[in-house]
């Protein structure tokens, strides 16, 4: 006869591992659904882009020729 108490522990462990499963699935869609950055947005626009357009020597050069 099967012990009523290692019934319990098994139900407890599917119930943990069912939650951190639905925790985890719930944080990748709220990631795709909320990105860090705007993919649609106009590269010159979106600060927080990822990608390095490399405009940063041009705004220096710009003020250095304003100041003369």
């Amino acid at each position: 006869m099967e012990n009523k108490s290692n019934n319990g522990v098994w139900k407890f462990f599917a119930i943990l591992f069912g939650v951190l499963l639905a925790g985890v699935g719930a944080y990748y869609v709220y990631k795709q659904r909320n990105p860090e950055y705007d993919p649609w947005e106009e590269p010159w626009k979106n600060s927080s882009s990822p990608v390095d357009l490399g405009d940063d020597d041009n705004e220096d050069e710009d003020s250095e020729s304003a100041e003369a």
